[in-house]
């Protein structure tokens, strides 16, 4: 092992780290004893490892990453639960762990291609992206507001909580895919140790197959949503069946090429491997994945063929070998296909039939092609067409989709993406992020044409390269019909089959490659970025501000308050959290408010209750009353207010504590609660009343 020497700006970055991990992980993962339990444990081994040897951490997040995805719904933490991937908690701890290796032992970076260069730009663009939006949905706390409240940010009812979420994730959809890449084409420096790595992420696919086959034949409701297992849809290992279908469709081929490469024993388990897959991928449901899989498929085979052609005369043998492996791998599909016209299980048959029906539907075929293309991208194209230079901010998207609705008067539909991943990069990022990104996947097109071309390696190796490209040709086909925002574990396969496709085959030339930045691309990349940071303040100060959203489309301002209940006497009210809005119409000069405050040691310690009125969202806010409640009873009271009769405005309070029923008293209530407020009243003065 190397001499500990510690790295000064490893140190304060791994520590800056650190404390942003620690808030992510009790705000986004599901504190859930059995849960934890289980997560923990993986989440320790891939930190130490990789704290320890970098290769060895690596080989275990590749094992691990497509297998933990569907671990929340054993424990009942579903997609409708907010809630942190797990494959995105696995990588934040993995990249702990390299942070942590590289503090103790000095490393180097010896080479990096030059698409680092537009990854450094788009890097740098999202994270403008991100703080610019996270501030626009806090409402620009702090300079605006003193707090973050969970302001309503779409017509659909969506809080600022939610909204900011979007965006978090969604920027680590990116950058995490980034980071990945960065690390694995500084590891994978060797055919031995990528062998290792290709093996241990077969072991990793066998088992999430035969965890499919379990679905199929045994239990589909087993590690699967409700809604999933109702469609018959598998999802086996993964967040969903879409994204099993997508891992499959990108796999096979690379699994494929792999057979070709290696010998004996693990060229008949990649066998098996394959004909599981091909099983299993009609199973998901995803049309998407089974289209990159075959257009790939089809394009694995032509190079196979042309490349026979070529040793036609001048090796014989080998032609002969490579046409009847062709011939083979047509013979396979056909009688896999031809299975599944002569299965005799009834509940195998039903089962088909009902996922050929979700498929094939008129219903299914429309969301498939007419709904992405006169909904979602059509949706996104109006977000690119609103705000061209910047786009509506990272996370955004679905954020503004049922506004954008409204705008178009389409009724809304539940999407988690626009269902195109350059749309999605455009709307959200727009024509400069979508720049970037083009340059980006430019650079991994170039690198498709190199790799082969004349990088192909004129060992068996070249049978992976042409595997690994196939598969990233059958991830863009699928990133064109959906982008998988959500599911970190196709990203980081993606990520994964990009750093094989720059890594085998590297020539020396390519590993002593210095990366260098002009002073014209210090120039322009400046530029952008600063052109880009002025249109998407400017944007999220104005019209995508939340006060130019609630005044546009009538958003009712009420935040920080539970559902509504009645009392015993049939009375509405609801209870605040800390702090509690609502948007109220002043029909009268006096306001009557009810307030009850309920802690059980109210007696000893009294709580205290501010009242705001707000007004032009939040420009100018005054202090109504501040009141000392000391008893748990209803109480009333009243306020004058002659000037603002007929105005609109948020009535806000701000409670001094809460209190946990459920830790308090042990009734089944987490909730924190603050006040209850009953229903708001306005009358005129009575005749003879004194007023203020």
């Amino acid at each position: 092992m190397k001499n500990i020497r510690v790295q000064p700006p490893f140190l304060l970055l791994t520590i800056i780290y650190t404390i942003g991990l620690y808030f992510f992980y009790f705000k986004y993962v599901p504190i859930i004893k059995q849960f934890q339990l289980v997560l923990v444990p993986i989440l320790f081994i891939v930190f130490i490892l990789t704290a320890v040897n970098i290769k060895w951490g690596t080989l275990f997040f590749v094992f691990a990453f497509p297998l933990i995805n569907s671990l929340p719904y054993f424990f009942g933490i579903f997609e409708h639960t907010p809630h942190a991937p797990t494959a995105l908690v696995l990588f934040l701890f993995y990249f702990l762990g390299w942070l942590v290796n590289n503090t103790l032992w000095k490393s180097e970076f010896p080479s990096k291609p030059s698409i680092f260069k537009p990854f450094i730009l788009f890097a740098t663009l999202l994270l403008i992206s991100g703080i610019i939006t996270v501030f626009r949905y806090t409402n620009f706390f702090p300079f605006l507001t003193e707090n973050v409240y969970e302001l309503i940010t779409n017509v659909n009812g969506v809080t600022a909580g939610g909204a900011i979420m979007s965006t978090v994730f969604s920027s680590l959809n990116y950058l995490t895919g980034f980071a990945f890449f960065f690390i694995l084409f500084n590891t994978l420096k060797s055919k031995e140790f990528i062998k290792k790595l290709l093996i241990v992420l077969s072991i990793s696919t066998s088992v999430s197959i035969a965890f499919g086959f379990y679905q199929q034949f045994g239990d589909i409701s087993i590690g699967n949503t409700p809604i999933r297992a109702v469609q018959y849809t598998l999802n086996s290992t993964f967040k969903d069946p879409l994204s099993f279908g997508a891992y499959l469709g990108i796999m096979i081929l690379l699994i494929l090429g792999m057979i070709f490469a290696f010998k004996k024993l693990i060229k008949i388990a990649l066998v098996f491997l394959f004909l599981g897959a091909l099983f299993i991928l009609l199973y998901t449901g995803s049309l998407s994945a089974i289209l990159g899989m075959s257009v790939s498929l089809v394009f694995f085979l032509v190079i196979l063929v042309r490349r026979a052609l070529g040793l036609r005369k001048s090796n014989p043998k080998a032609f002969r070998k490579i046409i009847s492996s062709v011939v083979a791998i047509f013979l396979l599909i056909g009688i896999f296909v031809s299975s599944f016209l002569i299965l005799e299980s009834p509940i195998s048959i039903i089962k088909l039939k009902q996922r050929i029906w979700y498929m094939g539907s008129k219903g299914d075929l429309d969301n498939f092609t007419s709904q992405r293309l006169h909904y979602f991208w059509e949706l996104a194209g109006y977000m690119l067409r609103d705000y061209p230079l910047s786009g509506v901010g990272v996370g955004a998207y679905i954020i503004e989709l049922p506004n954008y609705a409204v705008l178009q008067e389409k009724s809304f539909r539940v999407s988690d993406s626009a269902e195109n991943y350059f749309l999605q990069i455009g709307s959200e990022l727009g024509i400069i992020g979508l720049f970037f990104s083009l340059w980006i996947f430019w650079g991994i097109i170039k690198q498709l044409r190199k790799r082969l071309s004349q990088y192909l390696s004129q060992n068996r190796w070249k049978y992976v390269q042409i595997g690994v490209s196939c598969g990233i040709l059958s991830s863009f086909v699928i990133f064109f019909f959906h982008t998988y925002i959500g599911s970190y574990e196709i990203k980081y396969t993606f990520w994964l089959l990009v750093a094989l496709l720059f890594c085998i085959g590297r020539s020396e030339k390519e590993q002593e490659n210095k990366l260098s930045f002009s002073k014209n691309f210090k120039i322009i990349g400046s530029f952008l970025l600063i052109l880009f940071s002025g249109a998407h303040l400017w944007n999220s100060t104005h019209s995508l501000s939340l006060k130019s959203r609630t005044e546009i489309f009538g958003l009712k301002q009420n935040f920080g308050l539970y559902q509504l209940e009645k009392t015993d006497a049939g009375e509405e009210f609801r209870w605040t959290r800390a702090y509690g809005g609502m948007t109220m119409n002043i029909e009268k000069p006096i306001m009557k408010i009810p307030l009850l405050a309920s802690h059980p040691d109210i007696m000893k310690n009294s709580v205290k209750v501010k009242i705001y009125l707000v007004k032009d969202f939040f420009k100018t806010k005054r202090l109504l009353d501040e009141i000392l409640l000391t008893k748990s009873v209803w109480k009333s009271y009243e306020y004058f207010l002659p000037d603002e009769v007929g105005q609109e405005m948020i009535l806000l309070f701000k409670v001094s504590r809460t209190w946990n029923p459920l830790k308090a008293l042990g009734t089944p209530d987490p909730r924190n609660l603050g006040v209850a407020v009953g229903k708001i009243e306005f009358r005129g003065p009575n005749q003879g009343e004194h007023l203020p």
